[in-house]
């Protein structure tokens, strides 16, 4: 018969975990339960919870001297008090907790410790915290007046603590730390452990967790475009999203290496292994673009067709754009010709601009207006200000439809704020 961890399902069919259900009821309802789990199942289970449980979890006969050990080997602690405060902890919770339920304290307080850095001026503060959460996590009905007693300290102190843990713990549960373990000790390459990190942070919504593990990501495999990617994407300003995207270009470029580069010149979206890299490359340009670095913009956007001529990414569109507000007008007119049939609007629209760029106001310019307006007539509406444009992106785009009038206007508006005269011009075609 296979033992049943404190998470595992509860085998009483309920839905919850065992923690929460069956545990400490009567054995011999638990193991009448267990009798009708058959042999393949149990040893499915057991071999699943021992691949799992071995990276993280304690043994089932776990002694005081192994949980010191691996609170000593298996948690990383930021600083020497942290790990001090935790072999204290298993001092103040030996007398009355099992093994197991001090492992979920010493997570707990490991995972708490790494993200808020506390200073720890009383450790009784901490562990009574500590043990409050966790008797009412189980039900064992610990006052924070008898808390507060045990470990010398004061109740609002302990209750200013359990506040503060129940914070960090509404962002990354309780067992944060142990479940970035786990993924930390999936079989395989570093690669691995990286992937399996970055899948859930996939999963995660709090811009925190995904933080924490796109951090971890990178510690065990440092050459992460995607991970540099989260915390792009989690960045709280654009200053620091641009650095961590250039980052990501940077350790995407270590990651495949010169020569990979160098033999598939040409072909590279057709290699899956490439595309995170194309990805964060053409982030990093529209980040550059935006702050108003037009020719690292160039220079990267150039990168990317040189790998990739099919231009899977539409690196072309913001690359025209570019070409255009710099005056490269010849090099606006090459890449306009290799895609000459394209039917989006940045095409017909830029091909205006271009003809005003060259020329001026023109029968020709008033020719490829009215093809603009033939290929999405949405666009004069918000680059005149007749329609209100929203403040981000559209999610989803379609050929001739007003969202892509607003992708448009909101990635050209740098470029179209530098002609005034071409905007006054289209004004006047309006009446």
């Amino acid at each position: 018969m296979s033992k049943i961890g404190r998470n595992d399902m509860c085998p009483c069919g309920s839905g919850k975990k065992y923690k929460k259900c069956c545990l400490g009821k009567e054995t011999s309802a638990v193991e009448s339960i267990m009798q009708l789990v058959t042999k393949e199942e149990a040893a499915t289970s057991e071999a699943v919870a021992k691949k799992q449980e071995s990276a993280a979890r304690p043994e089932a006969k776990l002694t005081l001297t192994k949980l010191k050990k691996m609170a000593s080997r298996d948690l990383k602690w930021e600083h020497p008090a942290h790990e001090q405060l935790a072999l204290h902890l298993i001092e103040t919770m030996r007398e009355s907790y099992d093994r197991e339920l001090i492992w979920e304290g010493l997570v707990l307080w490991n995972g708490y410790s790494r993200h808020v850095k506390p200073a720890v001026k009383k450790m009784g503060s901490f562990c009574a915290a500590i043990e409050f959460i966790l008797s009412e996590e189980y039900g064992f009905l610990q006052t924070q007046a008898n808390l507060a007693t045990k470990h010398e300290v004061t109740a609002p102190t302990i209750s200013r603590k359990v506040k503060e843990m129940l914070n960090y713990i509404e962002q990354y549960g309780m067992g944060g730390a142990e479940e970035e373990l786990l993924l930390l000790n999936v079989s395989g390459t570093p690669k691995d452990q990286e992937q399996a990190l970055l899948q859930k942070a996939m999963e995660t919504k709090t811009s925190n967790r995904r933080i924490q593990l796109a951090e971890a990501a990178l510690e065990v495999y440092p050459d992460s475009p995607d991970a540099y990617l989260i915390l792009a994407e989690e960045a709280e300003n654009e200053s620091d999203a641009r650095a961590y995207l250039k980052a990501g270009m940077e350790a995407g470029a270590r990651e495949l290496g010169e020569v990979f580069f160098a033999a598939n010149k040409g072909h590279f979206w057709t290699l899956s292994e490439t595309r995170s890299y194309i990805r964060i490359s053409k982030s990093y340009a529209d980040s550059c673009w935006f702050s108003g670095d037009a020719e690292e913009a160039q220079k990267v956007l150039e990168q990317i067709l040189e790998l990739n001529p099919e231009d899977n990414t539409g690196a072309r569109y913001l690359l025209t754009a570019a070409y255009l507000y710099t005056n490269k007008l010849k090099k606006t007119e090459k890449v306009l010709e290799k895609f000459g049939k394209d039917a989006a609007a940045t095409v017909a629209y830029d091909r205006m601009v271009l003809e005003y760029k060259k020329n001026g106001i023109t029968s020709q310019l008033k020719m490829l207006y009215r093809v603009a307006r033939n290929v999405n007539k949405h666009v004069p509406d918000y680059l005149l200000g007749i329609k209100r444009l929203p403040h981000n992106l559209p999610d989803f785009v379609g050929i001739g439809d007003a969202n892509e009038a607003i992708e448009y206007v909101i990635v050209h508006s740098r470029l179209w704020t530098s002609m005034p005269d071409l905007v006054k011009w289209m004004l006047k075609q309006q009446d």
